[in-house]
């Protein structure tokens, strides 16, 4: 078994309002592999019972402490020799360790002991991490049957109840089957969705990918949608685990559709405070007038001639803090005009016990105060974004239709009814014709997507306008790009043969000068979920490199 100072451990993670992500990175630096480890830890806060890569048991001790031990299940179950794992967990601050920061061994740990074993070894020789003893006497708590620990011993202020899924899920899959993460709050429980509130279910994607075809946008997959929050800063962690991607996908679809409908110059909070509440308790019908005087124009009309009324009306029903994922997943970190966060910009659609008033903190009693000092704009510029996969703090969705049209399945990604984007074949200049003009790809690889950007060098000894480069690759491009425009056309093979020209900063290229544009994908083909993007990677059969 590996030596006491063969294994180190390290933590690291993110702290936010009332809670906080930790990540902790085992390295087994022996010869020899590591086996169905476990480590534990003594902490004064409340850590959620759905860790990634290791499952958690709790032990109550003396002094508002409770010990934690982690053991390694699934991919983190074993650490090959020389090789580090990395597991993780969110939880809800016991001390107050402030509301935004870096998470250290100091403020998880209190005192700061911890050690490791592995199963089947002398109990009295554990691996350890740190040399302090534990003193304090333990309580067993057993676990319940839904994985949280029991009520008894414990006030209520500190724990959460698993959330069941809805009784009127139907046809659609309730958000909680992938998952709940509780302890960050008193409102993800399913006997707490009170005043007509309901769970969130894929119901919500019927309701966002009918605005999206009312946009003029495909309808897309919920998978494409979690890919585009991870890949914007709009979640808790940087990597998905596990059903992460669906979860999120699903519960950032959710906010689109409440949201994304009202027309820029109208926009003000107190509208999803009373369309919300309307939906909820009062009338179907008064709601679709509020559509009607809020919305952009058209919509009303189009929700009701594609049969989309209900879906978009149930939407609005459903309780963002339900299952946990408000706080467990989607808790975004991305800064927002210096004086608030994503996570306090998704409280637009929080409502208080009356529901009267929008962007209301957790317990549904105070507003969420940074939120309050973000300008309307940005508010509905952002909201736009997850409509559109665009850049959260631009404008997007600014050629809205206003035509009423007919979709075949807002459900499916079938693009029948969306008009293709043109393939322009004027001003071309491509590397085949044109030696002047050199390519080269970077860029990022994430979870089940990709950032490219491409850098296009002029060689040559006069200026380059309105270039453009032609290639095919797997991977599907969505969102907006920078510096230059994108039309894409799908090939029968499933790649996309693409058409790259140079727009706004980017359309003209200095002799002997360079330009790096850029955009996001779809993995079409796996990759990889980290590293560098090569040319190798990006196209396929490229002819212009």
């Amino acid at each position: 078994m590996p030596s006491s100072n063969s294994v180190q451990a390290s933590i690291s993670g993110n702290i936010w309002w009332g809670g906080f992500t930790a990540e902790v990175t085992l390295t087994n630096n022996s010869s020899q592999d590591l086996e169905n480890w476990s480590y534990s830890f003594d902490s004064p806060h409340l850590i959620d019972t759905a860790p990634w890569g290791a499952k958690i048991t709790s032990a109550v001790l003396k002094e508002g402490l409770t010990r934690y031990t982690l053991t390694g299940e699934g991919w983190g179950a074993r650490i090959p020799a020389g090789q580090s794992t990395t597991i993780g967990f969110n939880g809800t601050q016991g001390i107050n360790l402030g509301r935004e920061g870096q998470l250290t061994t100091e403020n998880l740990m209190l005192p700061s002991t911890s050690f490791l074993e592995q199963s089947g070894a002398n109990e009295q020789d554990p691996v350890e991490v740190s040399s302090e003893g534990f003193n304090a006497e333990i309580d067993v708590v057993e676990l319940s049957s839904d994985g949280m620990e029991s009520h008894e011993g414990m006030h209520h202020t500190m724990h959460q109840h698993g959330a069941s899924p809805h009784a009127e899920s139907g046809d659609y899959t309730d958000i909680a089957s992938w998952g709940t993460f509780h302890g960050s709050n008193h409102n993800s429980e399913h006997n707490e969705l009170v005043g007509g509130r309901t769970a969130i279910t894929t119901e919500a994607m019927v309701a966002y990918n009918g605005l999206r075809n009312f946009a003029g946008l495909e309808a897309i997959e919920l998978e494409e949608v979690g890919a585009w929050a991870f890949a914007n800063g709009l979640t808790n962690n940087s990597q998905a685990w596990g059903n992460d991607i669906k979860g999120v996908g699903l519960w950032y679809a959710m906010q689109g559709a409440k949201v994304g409908w009202i027309a820029d110059e109208l926009y003000q909070p107190q509208i999803l405070a009373d369309i919300q509440r309307t939906a909820r308790l009062e009338s179907e019908a008064d709601a679709m007038t509020m559509v009607r005087e809020y919305g952009h124009e058209g919509f009303a009309d189009y929700l009701e001639a594609n049969g989309l009324q209900d879906a978009f009306i149930n939407t609005l029903k459903m309780e963002p803090h339900y299952g946990g994922w408000m706080h467990g997943r989607t808790h975004g970190f991305l800064n927002i005009e210096d004086v608030a966060i994503a996570h306090d910009i998704n409280h637009l659609t929080v409502l208080g016990w009356d529901q009267e008033k929008p962007f209301m903190n957790d317990t549904f009693d105070w507003p969420q105060w940074p939120a309050l000092d973000v300008s309307d704009q940005t508010v509905i510029n952002y909201y736009q974004s997850i409509i559109a996969l665009g850049d959260p703090l631009s404008q997007n969705l600014e050629q809205l239709t206003t035509e009423t049209t007919q979709v075949a399945d807002p459900t499916s990604t079938n693009t029948q009814g969306v008009p293709p984007q043109p393939i322009a074949e004027e001003n071309t200049v491509d590397q085949l014709n044109n030696p002047q003009l050199e390519i080269s790809v970077g860029g990022d690889l994430w979870w089940q997507g990709l950032t490219a950007e491409i850098t296009v060098t002029n060689t040559g000894n006069q200026n380059l306008d309105e270039w453009s480069v032609t290639f095919e690759s797997p991977h599907k491009f969505y969102g907006e790009a920078w510096g230059a425009e994108v039309a894409i056309e799908k090939q029968d093979d499933g790649h996309f043969f693409y058409e790259l020209s140079g727009d706004d900063w980017g359309q003209s290229i200095g002799a002997g000068q360079s330009i790096t544009v850029g955009f996001n994908a779809m993995q079409g083909e796996l990759i990889g979920n980290n590293g560098a993007l090569t040319s190798e990677d990006f196209f396929f059969n490229n002819p212009v490199i």
